[in-house]
């Protein structure tokens, strides 16, 4: 019971910080408050956030892996395969904002302009909808924990 706690607790923190990275990013991300500096932050913060997904997603496989349930009984869960699904398209959200944030930092970096409102606009609504969506995934994990709509 120890281990199955333990690596509930890792799960919830890597999910935690993955919430508070994305949340740092979509308030970087203000025309109004995005310069150089705050462009150079953002960077960092991506990079932060892609380690806390990595991280996510890792510790939930340890869990499906070493979980008491074991990895029968997760894989036939269909609010498990949802969690994953939905994870992805967090991911995939997050990801192309990340590829604009590399660019516009490499841009500025070589003495190019910083991108424009419509551009930071774009990124913010991007992440504000991944981080909207991180709400469900955690309740499909109480629902799954409690056994309601298990098979």
């Amino acid at each position: 019971m120890l281990l199955e706690s333990t690596l509930a607790f890792l799960h919830l923190a890597a999910v935690l910080g993955w919430v508070v990275f994305l949340t740092s990013q979509t308030a970087l991300l203000r025309p109004a408050w995005c310069n150089a500096a705050a462009l150079s932050r953002l960077t960092t913060v991506d990079r932060l956030a892609h380690v806390a997904a990595a991280a996510t997603l890792l510790t939930g496989i340890v869990r499906v892996l070493f979980g008491l349930k074991g990895v029968a009984w997760y894989a036939a869960q269909p609010m498990l395969q949802a969690k994953f699904v939905l994870m992805l398209l967090m991911w995939a959200g997050a990801w192309t904002v990340s590829r604009h944030i590399v660019r516009w930092q490499r841009a500025v970096s070589l003495g190019g302009a910083m991108p424009g409102t419509s551009a930071i606009d774009w990124a913010r609504r991007r992440l504000m909808l991944v981080t909207h969506l991180m709400v469900v995934p955690p309740l499909l994990g109480v629902l799954l924990a409690r056994g309601v709509g298990v098979r």
